[in-house]
């Protein structure tokens, strides 16, 4: 039977090392096209704007504002559907269009199995609720992976990055990780597998054969030559940063099986952030929400008319 393996995590967790790292096995295929950066869809926080998924369903209490209006997520996941299946005709009705594309895309690419990455609808249980609906719908065999890494070590690379506040980023952490664990509650061992950013660095060969094995697919040699531990801890050799875990990230990190080593112990307070790195950070930022929210719905709009 077609597989669907659906990869859920936080940002700065390791999503893209194992994408690249699971698609060299010769039976996993993901999106041919994507109007990302990255080989994946966005498709149920798309749909979740789309179809006016309450407030309250969205990370922060308020409706993901990343695609700008529900007719631009209408435009994003219409371009992914004919830019993957060209055939497809694209249905009027959105319901139709989020469950029956979905579906569509996933047949064209689950031969025998297609990977779908998606570090953005973690955090968002509109998202979540809608794929536990389609789950409930297809016939097709699915799996979901929950990838987790070390809530400091992912505070680290977003503040590297983005220059987040850590402070703040842990509790998005938090949140995020509930809802891992709450769909852990909900979901069979045979429908959801969670596997830790670390052990993967630790040993990818063992790592990687047993997510095939909970996969359904038999091992390939080679496919941990994509993974590397170059920022596993980081954030330990950084004197400048080091900060106290809230004691509610530190349970559910516990809860995700990390020790209080692994967590960092006792700790020093983070340094605040300079002024000018805050500025550059907020630059880069509102830019690529112009391009997500403005310029480039604005261009698919115009790409769908023409393939009309």
């Amino acid at each position: 039977m077609p597989k669907v393996v659906i990869l859920l995590s936080d940002k700065r967790s390791g999503s893209t090392m194992l994408q690249d790292a699971l698609c060299r096995h010769p039976d996993i295929r993901h999106v041919s096209y994507s109007p990302h950066t990255y080989f994946e869809t966005h498709h149920w926080l798309k749909s979740a704007v789309l179809l006016g998924e309450p407030a309250p369903l969205f990370a922060g209490g308020r409706v993901y504002p990343g695609y700008g209006s529900p007719g631009n997520a209408r435009a994003y996941i219409e371009d992914t559907l004919k830019g993957n299946v060209p055939d497809y005709e694209v249905p009027k009705d959105d319901r139709e269009l989020c469950f029956e594309g979905w579906e569509a895309l996933c047949r064209e690419h689950a031969k025998p199995v297609f990977f779908e990455k998606s570090p953005q609808i973690l955090a968002q249980w509109g998202a979540l609720e809608l794929l536990l609906e389609w789950m409930d719908r297809t016939e097709l065999d699915v799996k979901l992976i929950g990838l987790v890494r070390n809530p400091i070590a992912v505070q680290y690379s977003a503040k590297q990055l983005f220059s987040t506040d850590p402070n703040e980023r842990q509790l998005a952490w938090l949140s995020t990780q509930r809802n891992l664990l709450t769909l852990r509650s909900m979901l069979p061992e045979s429908a959801l597998k969670i596997v830790r950013y670390e052990d993967i660095i630790d040993d990818p060969d063992a790592a990687l054969e047993d997510i095939c094995q909970f996969v359904g697919v038999s091992g390939v040699m080679g496919l941990g030559k994509a993974v590397h531990g170059a920022s596993k801890e980081k954030w330990r050799s950084d004197a400048t940063y080091s900060f106290p875990l809230h004691p509610a990230v530190r349970r559910i990190a516990e809860a995700l099986d990390y020790d209080a080593e692994e967590l960092g112990g006792s700790q020093r307070v983070a340094p605040p952030q300079m002024p000018e790195a805050r500025f550059q950070a907020g630059v880069r930022l509102r830019l690529a929400a112009w391009r997500d929210r403005w310029f480039r719905p604005v261009k698919l709009r115009i790409k769908n008319l023409l393939r009309l």
